[in-house]
């Protein structure tokens, strides 16, 4: 299963028949903000999340971006077993909620 990326949503998707998982997204200069995951419940624990954020921090990587995961699975869950993506996380909680 692809993982695509969608700049015009700013979201990166795995497209699964009729569904679809989603990372949801904000960015910010060279900032991202990873604040919302999804996989529908009949795909749910096959790894497919994992799957996508992992193409997510690649391309993150890739691109030079820094990332806050204000996402709870993401930081609690994804991160911890997966500690080589640690050197491009931010701290911080949906820190594109105001201007200042």
């Amino acid at each position: 299963m692809k993982v695509e990326q969608d700049p015009k949503n700013q979201q990166f998707v795995m497209r699964l028949g009729s569904y679809q998982a989603t990372l949801l997204y904000a960015k910010k200069g060279k900032a991202l903000d990873f604040y919302h995951i999804y996989v529908p419940d009949p795909f749910r624990n096959r790894g497919l999340a994992g799957k996508i954020l992992i193409a997510a921090f690649e391309y993150a990587a890739w691109e030079g971006y820094r990332v806050v995961p204000s996402c709870p699975f993401i930081a609690q869950d994804f991160l911890p077993r997966f500690p080589q993506y640690q050197n491009l996380v931010d701290p911080g909680e949906f820190p594109f909620t105001s201007d200042g």
